[in-house]
């Protein structure tokens, strides 16, 4: 048998089939695709072991089609079969480049971020204001940077170019990093779906912040406020008369104020002024939220529910707060049949226009206490577009906290009670004790208001109430029953 012979120039076709019999065993090794729970994933065994790997889309959405499944298990296989380090390089370049070519456009972007499983819920809230600082940039880019359509496009130098745009515009400090902060974040998220070497917001320094805090109340300017209620609010504002010589003129006058359901208004500034709430909360504080016949007030505040948990906080109610809220009880019928809020008509308002509120509780205290509630913009060190609020609606959270401190209550008794956002500090705060909250309330300063009617109830009707008594005296002693016989004829109810 004659053996063939081959040149040193000819290919060795042994060591081909050789190399094809070998690729095709690694063939066999490269895993299955399987559906699990509408997911596609790829199967492989691994040095004795199996192992198993989601498939996603160039965008990161899982597959849920098998033709897609099936291109992007090809992506783990070219790795597993390249017979070289250089091989996975060329592969992994081959990726990015194709990700650039055909990867995610700008304008679907936002849909793509709310896509991504890495991405943390947050509140709807949050979220429409990341969709509003998304929408800007993405603006600024369709008028700066035409040419830019992908995601992918954007880079650390486009990324610069655009906060030192917005910078210019003159906005605040603290405005700035927000945009910073979500931009960040959303990129973060949208880094592999668009197929970006790097974050481009990620080295984008952070502004000094320029914190103008919420002034708060004296006890004289606390009443000054309450007592306006009674007695009408006004200020003093310029108009123009002909003189008698039909020349113009500009006079002082005073005008009245008549706040928008003053009523209502009245009971939200007692609940901020004596809870420690926050302007929203008060707004929309339902009854569910108030036991009257325990004298206890119970919420969850909404700004830090999440990072709390949850966590509710609850405080004796004080005896100004606990007139207004008896008073509060004639208009409970105002809610509709699914509601039931203690200030109906605040409460639909503040879902429809919340500024409306805070300007309204502004002029309130404008024209109560004569305090001017804006900071001028030449007095502020910063580079605020418009006056910061010195005193507002959130100004009563800040009296709560300054009274309770200068009558001496602790502090971890003032911070359990306005409801401390952070999660380290639920459990130092978990002890604090009725007794000390009351403590605290009994150190708030009375406005000296009319007293509202003694025996109001707030859940039971009185049928269910004499029930309740007549079931406790039937198992009452002789000591009870002659207190409550005395107490009867007392009030003239038995001879």
């Amino acid at each position: 048998m004659t053996i063939p012979q081959t040149s040193p120039n000819e290919p060795n076709q042994s060591g081909k089939s050789q190399k094809k019999r070998s690729r095709r065993r690694r063939d066999k090794g490269a895993g299955c695709i399987y559906l699990s729970r509408g997911k596609y994933r790829l199967r492989l065994v691994q040095a004795g072991s199996v192992k198993t790997f989601p498939l996603r889309n160039p965008d990161g959405t899982p597959c849920t089609q098998r033709p897609d499944a099936e291109k992007a298990a090809d992506s783990f296989r070219k790795v597993l079969l390249a017979d070289t380090k250089q091989e996975v390089v060329n592969f992994i370049a081959e990726v990015k480049q194709l990700k650039r070519q055909t990867g995610l456009s700008l304008a679907n972007a936002w849909e793509a971020f709310l896509k991504q499983p890495t991405r943390t819920e947050c509140a709807e809230s949050t979220e429409k204001k990341y969709e509003g600082q998304f929408k800007a940039f993405t603006e600024w880019v369709s008028k700066e940077h035409p040419e830019i359509e992908l995601a992918s496009q954007i880079d650390h130098d486009v990324a610069l170019d655009f906060m030192r745009w917005l910078w210019g515009t003159g906005v605040s400090a603290i405005t700035f990093n927000k945009y910073t902060m979500a931009l960040r974040l959303i990129f973060k998220h949208l880094k592999d779906a668009a197929g970006l070497e790097e974050n481009p917001f990620e080295k984008i320094p952070h502004k000094p912040n320029e914190v103008v805090s919420r002034k708060e109340f004296t006890p004289e300017q606390v009443k000054a406020i309450f007592d306006g209620f009674q007695t009408g609010f006004s200020y003093e504002t310029e108009m123009e008369r002909l003189t008698a010589g039909r020349e113009r003129e500009r006079i002082k006058v005073r005008k009245e104020y008549i706040p928008l359901n003053k009523d209502e208004m009245r009971v939200l500034l007692y609940l901020c002024c004596f809870t420690g709430c926050r302007g929203q909360d008060g707004c929309l504080m339902t009854w569910k939220n108030v036991d009257l016949r325990s004298k206890i007030i119970s919420f969850i505040p909404r700004k830090t529910a999440q990072r709390t948990g949850g966590r509710s906080v609850s405080l004796p109610i004080a005896p100004d707060l606990l007139n207004a809220l008896k008073d509060a009880l004639t208009w409970r019928g105002d809610n509709t049949p699914t509601e039931d809020y203690i200030l109906p008509k605040v409460a639909e308002r503040y879902k429809r226009n919340p500024s409306g509120i805070a300007k309204d509780v502004m002029k309130i205290i404008q024209c109560a206490t004569g305090l001017e509630t804006t900071v001028d913009k030449s007095e502020l060190y910063g580079r605020r577009k418009i006056a910061a609020n010195a005193y507002g609606l959130h100004s009563f959270r800040h009296t709560f906290v300054s009274f309770c401190a200068n009558a001496g209550v602790p502090y971890s008794v003032v911070a359990s009670i306005v409801g401390h956002g952070n999660p380290a500090m639920t459990e130092h705060y978990s002890h604090i004790s009725t007794e000390s909250k009351m403590s605290a309330i009994e150190a708030l300063p009375s406005l000296a208001v009319t007293a509202s009617q003694d025996d109001v109830v707030i859940d039971e009707p009185l049928s269910i109430q004499r029930k309740t008594i007549a079931d406790v005296l039937e198992k009452a002693d002789s000591k009870v029953l002659n207190e409550v016989e005395q107490l009867l004829k007392r009030r003239g109810l038995l001879n």
